[in-house]
């Protein structure tokens, strides 16, 4: 019976118990490569498990170039029946990183020769490999540096020596005799050495040589040299001792020419004392501007100041900023809009530049302005760097300009509020007076027709003063917009001429007027701003003239063929103007001022707006005058010529609707009016018209009457108590939209009109109208109802 501690013999053990005592990395594989068993000492080479290694899983760290040569060298011993062979491969171990491994290995076969399996040993000679490739390279370094040195010396201009101190003698390369200037026989001694040295440098080589054998020190030291030839450079000597069985048995070294570096740093030295001076220039500079430059290093944290920085920040010369402590000056608000910014900037890699509020060291609030620009490196941004710029001044004239710009919109926005106001309560009682004066110049005695003709005259006036000076309003606030229409030029003269037949023929002076027959009658225009500016200086020139003529001409100074320019001219036998208020009579509320004509009442905003309405149209009124002698105002403008393409409609005075009487019959109307005088009105002027409206006096009553009623039209006033025209306006263009929508109200004012678009309201009567405009904007109406043809 064997002892359980004795070692049973070898043939008894099994293959794989044997492999595992084995000092080296074992395993079996078969003829494919399929691994079926590795040892622990395998584990260890690979740095794999052996599950890992079972199969085809060594391949997975083994290098991909060596596999075929693995395959092509089982290959070969296969085919040759070869037993025993061995190879060499790399690995990347997850540890260790690349590894050699030789692999000796031996294939069994089956009795008729059939490969069965093959049993290897792994041995890790990264080491040796290692070193031998060092040793190789060494020697080739070698070679390499002996062949190259003489070269090397030659290319550099340096100069390389030994001095062996038991001999004497001193050895010298090649480049070394140049250096010194002379041949190639020369024989060098320690004093010919020191000969080359220039005055006062030749005992700084002996000091230096003396200690360098004593002290078994290198030396190395700079100066000025002197060849044979007599030429001078600059030199830098460098000398190493050698030693042997402890004692310094030469001095070997170079001699390199240093002369072009010298002339760099002198050139260094230069470039940096004007380095300080651009910095010193910089730093005022910077003062000056109020403006600092900065740098921030992302890697390390870093943050660079300029000086005015310090000043800036108020803090003191031995602050260290960086980018935490540089934040904390910042307002918590802005503090995290810098962080979004620059962290934008930094991920996309561009600039940026905001403006942030801080709080100084001190205590004090300041503007500034933060430039940053992004410095990218290998497509990675390593470094910010930029400028901050006290704006503190700036924005504190910008918040006073605001507060001035917003004090001029409240008053403007005041002047605006308060021109609508006065407009709507004159306007209102205004529409009465003409309304009803209208309804009596309809049916009235002979006695009685003098008293409304300077009825109406009078509230024409007054109405003509509101609107001058609203006009005005509008001009002055870029407000007013050119309606362009097609114009007959001869036809537009013969209505003014018309219009001021009976005032001229009263005063007994005649009116006269030529329209150049070149001039084309097709002509884009605006004919409300034009008529105006030409009944403005008609006017005028029969206010002023006491006798004899006033004269409309227009004549064409220039064509081409898609314009037409044309010169407007108002002459009269008036009192004139003097020379000296040829400028002031067009300053708004001047009038001109001559005792003898102080009678003419009048604001003095026509020849104001007049110029302005001109001025629209990018022409200017010139005056040709003098006292006693008449007055000629004249202009020139440029019309485009209307065609079939670019005409819009054409303008049409609708003087034929003087006899519209029991034309609209059939209409159905409401009338929503808060003010009973505008009611009674308006209601006359429409049963004129043959309709018979339903009238109430607030929205409120409006809505129950659409409610129980369908209408055409709803006529609204704006300015209502319980539900205003606006709002009114919306509920019937929602819940009624049958009803076609007409406002009628006394505010003229640009707003309005832009709120009622906003509402798709377009159809405005304005306070106070004529009966005329009224059944032009009705008729409209009834004809797309059918009601009339």
């Amino acid at each position: 019976m064997m002892h359980e501690d004795a070692i049973p013999p070898a043939e008894n053990i099994p293959v794989h118990h044997l492999l595992e005592l084995v000092p080296l990395g074992a395993f079996q594989s078969d003829a494919e490569g399929n691994v079926f068993f590795v040892n622990g000492r395998m584990e260890n080479i690979w740095g794999l498990t052996r599950e890992e290694l079972l199969g085809k899983g060594w391949m997975k760290i083994a290098y991909e170039e060596d596999l075929p040569r693995i395959s092509s060298i089982l290959q070969e011993m296969l085919a040759e029946r070869k037993e025993i062979f061995d190879f060499i491969y790399r690995i990347r171990h997850p540890l260790n990183g690349i590894r050699y491994l030789k692999a000796n290995a031996k294939f069994e076969f089956d009795p008729s020769g059939v490969p069965l399996h093959y049993t290897g040993f792994v041995e890790d000679v990264t080491a040796q490999i290692e070193q031998g490739q060092a040793l190789k390279s060494m020697n080739e370094e070698l070679e390499r540096a002996n062949s190259l040195l003489d070269a090397s010396q030659e290319i550099s201009q340096n100069g390389g020596w030994e001095y062996d101190l038991r001999t004497n003698q001193i050895f010298w390369t090649k480049q070394t005799y140049l250096i010194n200037g002379v041949s190639a026989d020369f024989v060098p001694t320690f004093e010919d050495v020191l000969s080359f040295c220039d005055e006062g440098y030749a005992d700084i080589l002996k000091r230096s040589v003396e200690r360098a054998i004593e002290h078994r020190i290198p030396y190395d030291f700079e100066f000025r040299h002197i060849s044979r030839a007599g030429v001078k450079k600059w030199m830098r000597a460098i000398g190493i001792p050698i030693i042997r069985n402890n004692e310094v048995v030469a001095l070997r070294g170079a001699l390199m020419d240093i002369s072009k570096i010298k002339e760099d740093e002198l050139i260094v030295r230069e470039a940096k004392e004007l380095l300080e001076h651009s910095h010193l220039l910089l730093d005022v500079s910077q003062r000056l501007s109020d403006t600092a430059g900065w740098e921030a290093d992302l890697k390390t944290g870093k943050v660079f100041w300029t000086k005015q920085n310090y000043f800036l920040y108020e803090v003191d010369d031995d602050f260290i900023p960086d980018l935490d402590n540089t934040r904390a000056f910042y307002e918590p608000d802005d503090r995290a809009r810098m962080d979004q910014v620059v962290g934008e900037a930094i991920r996309q890699q561009i600039p940026y530049d905001i403006e942030l509020q801080l709080t100084t060291a001190k205590g004090n609030k300041k503007w500034v302005r933060a430039i940053g620009m992004p410095v990218v490196k290998a497509g990675e941004v390593v470094v910010v760097k930029g400028a901050l710029m006290d704006i503190t001044r700036i924005k504190k004239v910008e918040q006073e300009l605001i507060a001035a710009k917003n004090i001029a919109e409240n008053a403007a926005k005041a002047k605006t509020d308060f021109l609508s106001v006065m407009s709507h309560e004159i306007r209102t009682p205004l529409n009465g007076i003409i309304g009803i004066s209208n309804l009596l110049k309809l049916n009235h005695t002979l006695d009685q027709e003098e008293y409304i003709r300077s009825l109406i005259f009078s509230a024409d006036h007054l109405l003509r003063l509101i609107n001058d000076i609203l006009d005005l309003t509008k001009i002055e606030s870029d407000k007013l917009e050119l309606l362009e229409a097609e114009v007959n030029f001869a036809e537009l003269v013969s209505n003014i001429k018309s219009q001021f037949k009976s005032l001229a023929e009263a005063k007994g002076i005649l009116l006269k007027s030529f329209v150049d027959d070149d001039i084309p009658d097709r002509l884009i225009a605006d004919p409300v701003r034009l008529g105006q500016i030409l009944n403005n200086l008609v006017s005028n020139a029969i206010k002023f003239t006491e006798q004899g003529t006033v004269t409309i001409m227009l004549r064409l100074t220039a064509e081409t063929k898609d314009r037409a320019t044309v010169h407007f001219s108002v002459k009269d036998t008036g009192i004139g103007i003097p020379q000296e208020m040829h400028e002031t009579i067009f300053e708004s509320f001047k009038q001109l001022q001559q005792a003898s004509h102080r009678k003419h009442a009048g604001t003095g905003l026509g020849l104001t707006i007049t110029q302005r309405l001109a001025q629209l149209h990018n022409s200017n009124i010139f005056i040709k005058s003098a006292a006693g002698e008449g007055a000629e105002f004249y202009f020139e403008m440029s019309f485009l010529r209307a065609n079939d393409q670019n005409s819009p409609a054409k303008f049409v005075r609708n003087d034929a609707l003087a006899h519209f009487e029991k034309k609209l019959t059939g209409l159905r109307i409401l009338f929503a009016e808060d003010n009973p005088i505008n009611v009674l009105v308006a209601r006359k002027q429409l049963e004129y018209f043959g309709v018979v409206p339903d009238c109430v006096y607030n929205g409120q009553e409006a809505l129950t009457m659409l409610e129980n009623n369908s209408y055409h039209v709803a006529l609204l006033d704006l300015h209502m108590p319980s539900i205003d025209g606006y709002a009114l306006a919306e509920i019937v263009r929602r819940q009624y939209p049958d009803t076609h929508i007409i406002i009628f109200t006394a505010d003229i004012m640009t707003e309005v009109r832009t709120r009622l678009a906003k509402l798709h309201v377009y159809d405005i009567l304005n306070k106070p109208v004529t009966s005329e405009k009224m059944y032009e904007v009705l008729l409209n109406v009834a004809r797309d109802r059918k009601i009339v043809e």
